[in-house]
């Protein structure tokens, strides 16, 4: 028995397109809000009663790159964006904007995205954190459609603190090549740490200069639970430079607090990371002041919060860029500036909300580690 022909009949010709039925078409097109995936054009104009060539257009109005939680994108069509698209289009008065005529809220948004580097979330949070500057309410996906659409002036996706990059795909761990970082393997570090349900257990790593620049480097530590950020310029990247800023910042918060704040230190196989004996026992004591790990080689994503935090310090500090160029004070500029900034993973708080959070109201943070606004 032979296939049935499908005949299509009755296809609209009007190209307008209704706020619902860019609803439906969204429902539709993206699989949500219980309505069955339908991807051809073809059989979506039969629905909605449009001709297939009005689809693909509308389709093209309305597609939005979305970000992922794994920083990969997903494109999906959107009905408020394309919504937003045809006002502007089709309208010389300009598109009717939830903000309309705010500029109070326009400018200071502005002002977070493009100055100081904030992202939509981050934008709100920080509005929601101290005070809006107006009456006008918005939501973090009608702040990124309105962005990504052009509608806040100049502002596009590359102002965005991450600017849409994707991570690297996980792939198999590879065995360390030395036997001393096998035994401190990061397979063998405690589940609070690894599950992220216990403070003080951090990821390091060093941020270097451009090929021909002077040996002077960043140390990055990030404390995996609240994201708290230190950042330390040092003279080299060298285990010996590694242990004497490990061995300042002990000194600095006494080294009782050191290990309140520091269980484990999981490093990368670099050279800067081999002094283990150096770098585990305190400056002041005879005590233990850490338990060092070692992520596998060329596996980066064990280390992702402090990989996504040096990717932040790349926005201040570009690559091929001498880190000598930047003083110590403009180092702990951008320190401050990361644990300051409201994470959505930390429902709007900061890392530095957070950490004093860990640490409860009778123990405060040391003033060397406090955000200077």
């Amino acid at each position: 028995m032979g296939r049935t022909k499908l005949i299509i009949e009755n296809r609209g010709r009007h190209t307008h397109f209704t706020w619902e039925q860019r609803l439906q078409l969204q429902y539709h097109h993206n699989g949500t809000n219980g309505y069955q995936k339908i991807r051809s054009p073809l059989v979506l104009g039969t629905l909605l009663g449009k001709h297939e060539s009005t689809i693909r257009r509308e389709l093209n109005r309305g597609m939005v790159e979305h970000l992922r939680s794994d920083l990969g994108t997903v494109r999906e069509y959107n009905a408020e964006y394309a919504q937003l698209d045809a006002k502007l289009k089709g309208g010389a008065k300009g598109p009717d904007l939830k903000l309309g005529h705010d500029w109070a809220l326009v400018e200071e948004v502005t002002r977070l995205v493009r100055d100081k580097g904030y992202s939509p979330y981050a934008v709100i949070a920080e509005f929601n954190n101290t005070h809006w500057p107006s009456g006008t309410r918005i939501c973090e996906k009608t702040l990124y459609n309105y962005i990504q659409a052009g509608y806040l002036g100049d502002l596009t996706e590359k102002d965005l603190l991450l600017g849409g990059k994707r991570r690297k795909a996980k792939g198999e761990p590879k065995r360390h090549s030395r036997a001393a970082a096998a035994a401190k393997s990061i397979s063998k570090r405690p589940q609070e740490a690894e599950d992220r349900s216990e403070f003080g257990h951090w990821e390091a790593d060093t941020v270097v200069g451009g090929t021909g620049s002077s040996p002077t480097c960043l140390l990055t530590l990030t404390e995996r639970k609240t994201r708290f950020e230190i950042t330390r310029r040092i003279d080299s990247r060298t285990a010996r430079a590694v242990k004497e800023e490990l061995d300042v910042i002990e000194r600095q918060i006494g080294p009782t607090f050191f290990r309140l704040l520091f269980r484990t230190v999981t490093g990368d196989n670099g050279g800067e990371f081999a002094d283990i004996a150096g770098l585990e026992q305190s400056v002041r004591s005879l005590q233990q002041r850490l338990v060092l790990y070692f992520a596998h080689p060329y596996s980066s994503f064990e280390r992702g919060t402090n990989e996504n935090h040096n990717g932040i310090i790349r926005r201040f500090i570009p690559k091929g860029s001498d880190i000598a160029d930047y003083s110590k004070r403009k180092v702990r500029t951008i320190q401050d500036w990361m644990n300051a900034y409201p994470r959505k993973i930390l429902q709007g708080m900061t890392p530095s909300m957070a950490l004093q959070a860990e640490l409860g109201p009778e123990l405060r943070l040391p003033k060397i580690l406090e955000v200077k606004r």
